[in-house]
């Protein structure tokens, strides 16, 4: 009895259980209910197992592809591909050596529900991993798409622009103009409104010049374009230097040289010009050419030029000063000659005529008149007394002749006497 007492456990040893045998008991109690869905389970595990092996294959495939990428790129995204790859094989490893418990535990002995619901978790966490994981494109893609992305961006926006009323929307302001109207510099710029804004911009020298010869009155244009739509005109015209006047009409010289046909009505004349009166308009550009370089303090003081010739000069103007001075100079020669009159008018008095045809001479014009009558009127009195002498002297001769012809007589009558 004592020895059976000793080899039987008693109920409080039996109750001194460890919690691993109390979890087998529990699982054996579970096994056993479930045995009749073993085949079940199993199909289930081998089709989890195989699921596992697929999704392991498919990441450690896609980690390759990546860290080839990656490797490609720069160092930097190597370390971090280094590091994923690593975590993978982690990730690998422990579902490998789960799937390995299983297999041991199935053989040798039941599986806790512990490691059971860690390799579901390891595989939930594959899929999640799987479905998170996004392509990423590589730096020289991006890099190389740049360059293609802006022109194309480019190209879009010009097509708009271009269709766009705004492309042939054009505002042009003109300045400057006084002669000129600028409706007739605007029709003679030969702009439409269908043009496009840019080639108004690229073709706007085209312009200038059209708009040049509109008017002999235009010395320069200048055409300057200012965003988005707007063209400003600068108009530079000729100054007016003399008129000529023909037939009574006088008609504006421009400092190039060319005349104006429009008359300048008597109420538009300035208080203070130069009238030219020339034989055709060729002495009138040829006055303006030599005048170019006279000073403006002798030019100041000119009210008209006339065409005066000589039998020796043909081209002879007389100059009249405000002064009432005159200056005889052949018009091909004022640019020589002209400029000596600043220092002669201060030594003659107003009113005096400067001759500089040959040379250079002045006198007074009321000496000049004087001695002009004086020497007509000492002509005169030797003409009378040329003609009183030949007069006395056929007097003379016509009574020689009556003596002579009485000697004659007396001769002849004394010879018939004998």
């Amino acid at each position: 009895m004592t020895e059976d007492k000793k080899n039987t456990p008693t109920e409080d040893k039996i109750t001194e259980l460890s919690a691993w045998q109390k979890r087998n008991k529990e699982y054996l109690e579970k096994r056993a209910l479930e045995k009749e869905k073993e085949p079940e389970t199993d199909e289930l595990e081998e089709e989890t197992s195989t699921e596992g092996e697929d999704l392991l294959d498919q990441e450690v495939a896609s980690v390759d592809e990546e860290d080839s990428d990656e490797r490609e790129d720069t160092e930097e995204e190597e370390d971090d591909s280094a590091e994923e790859t690593v975590s993978e094989e982690n990730l690998a490893s422990e579902v490998e050596e789960s799937r390995e418990t299983e297999t041991l535990s199935t053989t040798e002995e039941p599986e806790e529900p512990a490691k059971q619901e860690r390799k579901l978790f390891l595989f939930d966490r594959l899929k999640v991993r799987k479905e998170k994981k996004e392509p990423t494109v590589a730096k020289r893609h991006i890099y190389r798409a740049i360059p293609v992305i802006g022109i194309s961006s480019m190209l879009a926006l010009a097509s708009l622009y271009f269709l766009s009323p705004l492309s042939t929307k054009k505002v042009i302001e003109f300045s400057g103009n006084k002669a000129v109207d600028q409706q007739v510099l605007y029709e003679k710029s030969r702009i439409k409104e269908e043009d496009y804004t840019l080639t108004t911009f690229l073709h706007k020298s085209v312009y200038e010049r059209n708009m040049k010869t509109a008017s002999p009155w235009i010395k320069a244009v200048h055409m300057q374009y200012q965003f988005p739509v707007t063209f400003k005109v600068q108009v530079t015209e000729h100054q007016v230097v003399a008129y000529y006047v023909t037939g009574g009409d006088h008609y504006p010289v421009l400092e190039n040289g060319e005349v104006v046909e429009t008359v300048t009505p008597a109420s538009d004349l300035p208080s203070s010009y130069i009238s030219l009166t020339f034989s055709d308009r060729e002495m009138v550009r040829q006055y303006v050419q030599q005048m170019k370089s006279i000073s403006s303090s002798i030019t100041d003081k000119i009210v008209s030029v006339d065409l005066t010739p000589s039998k020796v000069t043909k081209d002879l103007v007389t100059l009249t000063m405000k002064n009432g001075n005159k200056i005889l100079v052949p018009l091909s020669h004022i640019t020589r000659k002209l400029p000596y009159y600043k220092s002669i008018s201060k030594q003659v008095e107003d009113g005096s005529i400067i001759d500089m045809e040959a040379g250079v001479f002045s006198y007074n014009e009321q000496a000049m008149t004087e001695a002009k009558e004086k020497s007509e009127k000492e002509k005169a009195e030797k003409t009378e007394e040329t003609a009183n002498t030949e007069n006395q002297s056929e007097n003379s001769g016509e009574t020689a002749q009556d003596s002579h012809q009485d000697s004659h007589t007396e001769e002849q009558n004394h010879s018939e006497n004998q």
